[in-house]
């Protein structure tokens, strides 16, 4: 795997964002604090891993982080860092983003994102000094991180098919997830019964699929992104619950 390549994979994929959990405060959020590892596999190969975690306080804010490291091969050829981190508020089963942030630490130029939701003026502003803009957004718009949450909390509701907006790159994009059936899924983490899913963004033809375990509280074993070159896949190592 060539280096450019390496980079682009973990842009693709930090947040490899795709890791959840259900029910710690649990009438109030639906959402259970969490940490868990996921690697980033093409084949064989194992070029990355991804750090995730999810706290939530006693009022129903929410802080969600991950990490994404090279690992590998890949970290021999690049020391590459990804973090996104997202926070807000949980009300009446809604994710409510205030805030996200985005930081890709590389040797040639770093990128970072910070966005900033204002609710009350219905607006979302893009705080970087490189790349400036502010839009107007309907209700339930999520950031690129916290849609995975607001995925969570509608599917583990019993909604199977579950669409809503989200703020990137100075525009609306409409993510979409439709469930595929249900399928036994072997992982390093364990075998499970899962849900699976697929995305779309845009109405485009869907891309990834995701594969939740109801016994894991919708935690996802697996993600798998498709492209011309093949298959990339993101796999649950291990994760902790951290309630009380």
């Amino acid at each position: 795997m060539n280096r450019r390549r390496a980079v682009c994979l973990l842009l693709l994929w930090s947040l490899a964002s795709l890791v959840w959990g259900t029910p710690s405060n649990q009438g109030q959020t639906g959402l259970r604090p969490f940490s868990a590892e996921y690697q980033l596999r093409r084949g064989s190969v194992v070029f990355g891993k991804v750090l995730v975690s999810l706290s939530i306080s006693a009022d129903g804010d929410y802080s969600y982080r991950a990490r994404t490291l090279t690992a590998g091969l890949a970290a021999v050829l690049r020391s590459d860092e990804i973090s996104e981190i997202s926070e807000g508020r949980i009300e009446r089963g809604s994710v409510i983003p205030q805030r996200y942030q985005y930081h890709h630490q590389r040797a040639e130029t770093p990128r970072q994102l910070k966005l900033v939701f204002d609710w009350q003026a219905g607006r979302v502003t893009n705080h970087s000094a490189s790349d400036r803009w502010s839009m107007p957004i309907p209700a339930e718009t999520q950031d690129k991180f916290s849609q995975q949450l607001a995925l969570m909390l509608q599917v583990g509701q019993g909604a199977r098919q579950v669409e809503f907006p989200v703020a990137d790159g100075g525009r609306l994009k409409a993510y979409r997830f439709d469930s595929q059936g249900e399928e036994t899924l072997e992982t390093p983490a364990g075998r499970f019964a899962t849900l699976r899913l697929a995305r779309s963004k845009d109405a485009k033809p869907s891309q990834a699929s995701l594969w939740l375990a109801p016994e894991l509280n919708y935690l996802p074993l697996q993600i798998e992104r498709h492209g011309d070159s093949g298959s990339v896949l993101l796999e649950l190592l291990s994760v902790n619950w951290e309630d009380g």
